[in-house]
């Protein structure tokens, strides 16, 4: 077993090879779950690590920009994420009733400052 073997994955294989790959619009990001932070809301996906979103809710993810917005004006109950590869990928569920205050919670855990809910806050 090589000193990098606990860090260098399957999916962290396949994220280098994305990154060296040209997107098809400009504008275009790889968006990645590089983590979950474990919350209740998410139990069942906390081991969930280096992995390629490609849609949200059935809708393909251009970048982070795009999935905010995606997430922004989802309403409803469920929101889905899809990971590469499309076939056999792997999928995550949320309650959508869950999602704010999930989010704020890890966050203050967290000791992050500035988190992204999906309501509007003007």
């Amino acid at each position: 077993k090589g000193a990098w073997d606990d860090y260098y994955t399957d999916n962290v294989s396949y994220l280098l090879g994305l990154a060296n790959s040209p997107l098809e619009k400009d504008g275009d990001e790889v968006v990645v779950l590089a983590q979950v932070l474990a919350h209740k809301a998410n139990l069942g996906y906390e081991n969930y690590v280096d992995l390629h979103l490609i849609k949200f809710n059935d809708v393909e993810v251009r970048c982070l920009r795009h999935l905010h917005e995606l997430i922004s004006e989802s309403t409803g109950p469920f929101m889905k994420f899809e990971f590469a590869p499309k076939e056999g990928g792997r999928l995550i569920v949320l309650d959508r009733a869950l999602n704010d205050q999930a989010t704020n919670d890890v966050c203050a855990e967290h000791s992050i400052s500035t988190c992204f809910v999906s309501y509007d806050s003007e």
